[in-house]
């Protein structure tokens, strides 16, 4: 069980800390979500909403962390009595992605594949959902405790806030609470928290990008990174569990009107997309940025062509 605790300030970017491992947060320790039995600190501004079109990880699709919208932000505002606690709020399951508001509503999404709608001024649970049976950590053939005892929603969402209906990428078992395991997109109206018509979009296939036989295999995959929304289509990025093979970094597009239009593979073996949590990076239409890691072979051996 994870806290949910803001604070009332006038907003702070709830992106804490880049950090330099896949999950350990800047300086060691927790993660500012809430690993373990950690409270989750957020700084919200109660009842905020967004002057954007979308609301996601790190601010913006250029990842800065940047809130121009909150001119009120100064140090006599965080230093002086008005900052303190607002509600403490428990939630089933640990807390990697970011928590997001967005139209008077704060999102919040856990390891236990539960998304929560919450009154971001009195800490009240509008709705809750569970998405499927989160897949257990120590099952074969993922074996890996960096993310442990479940692996749910680990990416932080992306809200369109004109639909005003989030997406996000949950794992979970196909059937029942065991057995093969999938990932899916989902679309969910943050009004309710029911899913939007259309989703949830299981993830698989082949790469688009590389010669036949570069197949997604879910068991080998983890959503990390940020989801990033362009020109109608939600991005989610993957890498591995652990290192272990067989495994590559992909990038799988999905339509706001629930189709898989794009799976990208970054080579045909390894490199990783992980970005300790970080999104995908767009800085302009039809523009993705990523970065790897733990390729496999020689130097440009199995990468995708140029172009």
């Amino acid at each position: 069980v994870c806290n949910v605790v803001p604070y009332r300030v006038a907003w702070v970017s709830p992106f804490m800390n880049w950090r330099r491992s896949r999950f350990q947060p800047a300086g060691g320790g927790f993660s500012p979500w809430g690993l373990g039995v950690t409270a989750v600190a957020i700084l919200v501004l109660a009842g905020a909403g967004s002057a954007f079109a979308q609301v996601t990880g790190a601010a913006d699709d250029m990842r800065t962390g940047w809130y121009p919208d909150e001119p009120a932000l100064t140090p006599a505002a965080v230093s002086g009595g008005a900052f303190q606690q607002v509600f403490k709020t428990a939630l089933q399951g640990q807390i990697y992605a970011q928590p997001l508001t967005a139209n008077g509503t704060l999102l919040a999404v856990t390891e236990d594949n539960w998304a929560y709608g919450v009154d971001p001024n009195s800490g009240a649970v509008r709705w809750e959902e569970q998405l499927g049976t989160p897949v257990n950590a120590s099952e074969a053939p993922i074996e890996c405790s960096d993310l442990a005892p479940h692996i749910g929603i680990t990416g932080t969402p992306v809200i369109d806030t004109a639909s005003n209906i989030a997406y996000f990428v949950s794992n979970r078992y196909i059937s029942g609470g065991s057995g093969p395991m999938a990932w899916y997109m989902h679309a969910i109206e943050l009004a309710d928290g029911h899913e939007a018509a259309g989703f949830p979009v299981q993830i698989s296939g082949e790469a688009q990008n590389l010669p036949a036989g570069v197949r997604f295999q879910a068991a080998q995959e983890l959503q990390r990174p940020a989801l990033l929304l362009m020109g109608g289509v939600v991005y989610a990025a993957f890498g591995s569990h652990c290192d272990k093979a067989p495994y590559e970094g992909w990038i799988a597009g999905v339509s706001t009107s629930g189709h898989l239009t794009t799976m990208w593979a970054s080579a045909s073996s390894g490199a990783s997309i992980w970005q300790s949590g970080g999104g995908l990076i767009s800085d302009g239409p039809g523009q993705i940025l990523s970065a790897t890691g733990n390729d496999s072979g020689a130097p440009g051996e199995g990468d995708p062509a140029p172009g």
